[in-house]
C-alpha cells in the first residue's frame, strides 16, 4: 500500500506501523524507545506525529498506529513539535547532559527549560523499558519497573542479586541513555547487584561470556569457544572435508 510521510509517497506493509515504514524508508522520526529487536513498549513518546485520514487529523503515537491506504504523517507540524519539545525537556530533567538525549534537543532545536528542575539523584534513565523487553527476549525476566510515581524506576526484585540474571548485558547495550552499570574486570562481571565468572575460549583463553550466558545460550556439551578460534575450527573441519 502506498502512505505519504512529509509529503513523500511511500510503501507500506499491511500491519506495519508508521514507524516501521518510516524506518525502513529512510525517513528519521525520534523514538527511545523503538527497537527492532525487542516488543515495542510504546513509552517514551517521542515519535508522536500528526495524521490525516480523509478529513480528519489526529495525534497518533508512530511506533503503536498501523498503517492504512492513503494515509498522510506529518512528522514535524507544528502540533508534533509542541510535543516533543515538551517532553525531551522533561526527558532532560531525568538525564541532565545525556549524550543521546543532548543529540535528539539539538536535532529539534530544544534548550533546557530554566523553570524544570533537574532530577536530585538522576539514575539517567527515562523509563523506555527497552532493557526489560530485551531481558524478556532472553527468557530472563530478571528484571522490571518497581515503586510508583517518582520513584519508579528498573530493577531487579527488591533491589537484590536475580537468580535468573545470566550477566549478558543485552539490557545494557540496548539501554538508549547507557544508564545501566557494567563492571568488566579481567575476572569478572558485575551487573544487577550481581558477579558473574567469564567462561573463557579452550583455545586462546580469550572471554567469551559470562558462564551463566554461555550455559543458556548454547547446546550442551558446546565446546567453548571464541569466534575467531570457532572459525577456524571450522575451516578446518572443511578443508579436511574437501581433501577426503
Amino acid at each position: 500500500m502506498k502512505i505519504m510521510i512529509d509529503k513523500q509517497e511511500i510503501e507500506a506493509y499491511p500491519e506495519e506501523t508508521i514507524m516501521d515504514a518510516a524506518r525502513r524508508n529512510g525517513v528519521f522520526i525520534p523514538g527511545l524507545c523503538w527497537d527492532e529487536a525487542v516488543e515495542k513498549t510504546n513509552c517514551c513518546r517521542l515519535c508522536m506525529v500528526e495524521t490525516t485520514d480523509g478529513s480528519r487529523k489526529k495525534l497518533v503515537a508512530a511506533c503503536a498506529f498501523r498503517v492504512k491506504e492513503g494515509l498522510r504523517v506529518d512528522t514535524d507540524s507544528e502540533r508534533v513539535q509542541r510535543i516533543r519539545k515538551t517532553l525531551l525537556r522533561l526527558m532532560y530533567t531525568q538525564a541532565p547532559d545525556n549524550p543521546t538525549i543532548m543529540e535528539l534537543m539539538r536535532l529539534c532545536h530544544v534548550t533546557p527549560h530554566p523553570a524544570l528542575p533537574l532530577k536530585a539523584d538522576s539514575r539517567q534513565c527515562i523509563l523506555c523499558r527497552l532493557c526489560v523487553g530485551s531481558c524478556q527476549a532472553l527468557g530472563a525476566s530478571s528484571i522490571s519497573p518497581i515503586l510508583r510515581g517518582i520513584e519508579k524506576r528498573i530493577d531487579t526484585p527488591y533491589s537484590k542479586a536475580s537468580e535468573t540474571c545470566i550477566g549478558c548485558a543485552s539490557c545494557a547495550r540496548i539501554c538508549p541513555t547507557g544508564c545501566i552499570d557494567v563492571e568488566d574486570t579481567p575476572e569478572h562481571r558485575t551487573i544487577w547487584n550481581r558477579q558473574f565468572e567469564w567462561i573463557r575460549c579452550e583455545q586462546c583463553g580469550a572471554i567469551i561470556t559470562t558462564k551463566e550466558h554461555f550455559a543458556a545460550s548454547t547446546p550442551p556439551g558446546t565446546p567453548a569457544l571464541c569466534p575467531v578460534c570457532r572459525r577456524k575450527a571450522q575451516a578446518e573441519v572443511f578443508a579436511k572435508t574437501l581433501g577426503e
